[in-house]
C-alpha cells in the first residue's frame, strides 16, 4: 500500500466521515497526486525596486538605476523580488483543491525561502491552473561567497539575459482544512528548471 493510501486512510479515520464536505475536500486532495506539475516560468522579476524586462542586462540600466546597482554592490545588498509559476494540470473527472500550502525555493541549490501561501487553490476537472509563487531575497545574503559581477549576472538571468545557467527549485506541501483541523499532503511536490 502506498504512503499516499496510508494517509488517506488516517485522514478518513481522524475526521470521522463526518460529512460528504469532508470526504469531498479529502478525495480532492488526493487528486493533486494525479495531478501533472510543471515549472512554468520565472517573472516579474524586480531589483532595487527596478523591473527586469526579458533579457535586459546591465548595459540597458539607466543612469540613475545604474547609481542604484553601483550602490548596492558598494554596500553588499542587493533585494530581488520575483515569481516563480507553477501549472497545475488535472486530468482527473474531479476537482483538486488545497486551502493553503508551503513552499520552498531554491536557488542554485541555496534555500531563497520556505513560508505558507495562505491562498486556496482550485483545479478543476480536466483543466489547468497557474499557481504564483512570490519570492523575495537579497542576492548578496544569499551568495555571500560569490563575486559581486556573479551575484548581479543572476539577477538579470533571472530576467532571461545570457550568462552562466541558474538552476530554480521549487517544492510545495498542499493542505486542506477540514473542521478546524488543517491536514498536510504526506510530502513535498518537487521540481527544478534550469534557466540556460
Amino acid at each position: 500500500m502506498s504512503r499516499l493510501k496510508r494517509t488517506l486512510i488516517v485522514l478518513f479515520v481522524a475526521v470521522g466521515l463526518a460529512s460528504c464536505d469532508a470526504m469531498t475536500q479529502v478525495a480532492q486532495m488526493a487528486t493533486f497526486a494525479k495531478c501533472n506539475f510543471d515549472f512554468n516560468s520565472v517573472n516579474q522579476i524586480q531589483m532595487l525596486g527596478i523591473n527586469l524586462s526579458k533579457g535586459m542586462t546591465k548595459e540597458n540600466l539607466n543612469i540613475s538605476q545604474g547609481l542604484a546597482l553601483v550602490n548596492a554592490i558598494t554596500n553588499k545588498s542587493l533585494p530581488v523580488t520575483f515569481n516563480v509559476n507553477l501549472d497545475v494540470d488535472n486530468p482527473n473527472s474531479i476537482a483538486a483543491s488545497m486551502a493553503k500550502m508551503d513552499y520552498i525555493v531554491t536557488l542554485n541549490g541555496k534555500q531563497v525561502i520556505s513560508t505558507t501561501m495562505n491562498q486556496a487553490v482550485n483545479v478543476p476537472a480536466n483543466a489547468k491552473n497557474t499557481i504564483s509563487i512570490p519570492v523575495t531575497t537579497d542576492l548578496f545574503q544569499l551568495f555571500s561567497g560569490e563575486s559581486a559581477d556573479a551575484i548581479v549576472n543572476l539577477a538579470f538571468k533571472l530576467a532571461g539575459a545570457s550568462s552562466n545557467p541558474v538552476n530554480v527549485g521549487l517544492k510545495v506541501k498542499p493542505y486542506i482544512s477540514i473542521g478546524s483541523q488543517q491536514l498536510a499532503y504526506p510530502d513535498y511536490i518537487s521540481l527544478n528548471k534550469t534557466l540556460q
